[in-house]
């Protein structure tokens, strides 16, 4: 059942984008400093999407790897803890 929803959706999202798409046709100026020329519409959308889709996953990326050197440090500092934890237990019956 969720699989037929997720198609569904997918299906959706294709149609709207194919429709928009086909309505968004008309040519756009473009002006980049040094370049000036005219584009269609959609393809000017779809640059922009995908260049916001990569900007927007490599700013993940980094918070991601940032992430991951945190949990590591902190697995290292329990790991450490536990061990303190077993050497204190271990002279605790030696002493007992």
């Amino acid at each position: 059942m969720l699989s037929l929803f997720r198609i569904l959706i997918i299906f959706i999202a294709a149609v709207v984008g194919l429709l928009f798409g086909y309505l968004n046709f008309q040519s756009a100026p473009i002006d980049l400093l040094v370049l000036q020329t005219r584009a269609p519409l959609v393809i000017l959308l779809a640059v922009s999407f995908v260049l916001g889709l990569l900007i927007a996953m490599g700013v993940f990326m980094v918070r991601l790897v940032q992430l991951r050197a945190r949990l590591s440090g902190t697995k290292r500092k329990l790991k450490d803890a536990e061990a303190e934890i077993d050497s204190l237990r271990s002279t605790r019956r030696a002493d007992a």
